[in-house]
């Protein structure tokens, strides 16, 4: 404590400070090891409620497993093909386990016959469009990319389910909210479902599973 009456006031208390982290928050007083199993696949929100074990996931359905911020787990078929063989996230045991780098690789869509991400080689004119502006007439994605999504499989009676974010900040044009309505209306699709992005994924499963035709666009960032 004599130390203590030689340094100024602010050392005191920076001193005190460093102290009292050591003894209620010991993470930032060392770094902690974690296990190769913890660093490959951290805890992510379950979006798969009722299977608990991966191996119980029907081998005939597109299921999504896990996600998280820039994160993303799910079972692909044997007959969906991959949207961008360039780019193509390797499987195993037909699981998809994807970490993206920057944003740019957080766009993906899932359809019964093929699954990717969105890149310019298939989606060239929604790519440079796309803007983060939730509930903004001219931000979020934009209409041209219902086209482009639609040209990737046969649609006639699918439903499509947009996520807007894990945080809901990107949104969906008004534009391509009247598209939607448009093709609705002229039956070229069954229905469409905007919702943030845990609640697509849990929409995507239930139809799936329910045996719907499903075209899903998800977006693994805020």
């Amino acid at each position: 404590m004599r130390v203590f009456l030689f340094l100024p006031s602010s050392a005191i208390s920076f001193l005190l400070f460093v102290i009292f982290l050591c003894l209620f928050g010991s993470s930032s007083c060392y770094n902690h090891e974690k296990d190769e199993s913890e660093i490959r696949h951290p805890e992510w929100w379950v979006c798969n409620e009722d299977e608990d074990d991966e191996d119980k996931v029907p081998k005939d359905k597109c299921i999504i497993t896990k996600c998280d911020f820039g994160k993303l787990r799910f079972h692909v078929t044997d007959h969906q093909q991959c949207l961008n063989a360039e780019v193509c996230p390797k499987s195993e045991k037909n699981i998809v386990d994807f970490k993206a780098t920057d944003n740019k690789e957080g766009y993906w869509v899932l359809t019964p016959n093929f699954y990717g991400r969105v890149t310019l080689e298939k989606f060239p004119k929604t790519l440079p469009l796309i803007k983060h502006k939730y509930n903004d007439k001219e931000g979020g994605m934009p209409a041209e990319f219902l086209e482009e999504l639609l040209a990737i499989d046969d649609h006639k009676g699918a439903i499509l389910i947009i996520s807007t974010g894990l945080e809901e900040h990107l949104g969906v044009s008004q534009k391509l909210r009247d598209a939607l309505k448009n093709k609705l209306k002229e039956g070229d699709i069954q229905g469409y479902k905007e919702r943030n992005t845990y609640q697509a994924i849990k929409l995507h499963n239930r139809y799936v599973k329910e045996g719907k035709k499903v075209f899903t666009f998800i977006y693994i960032s805020s």
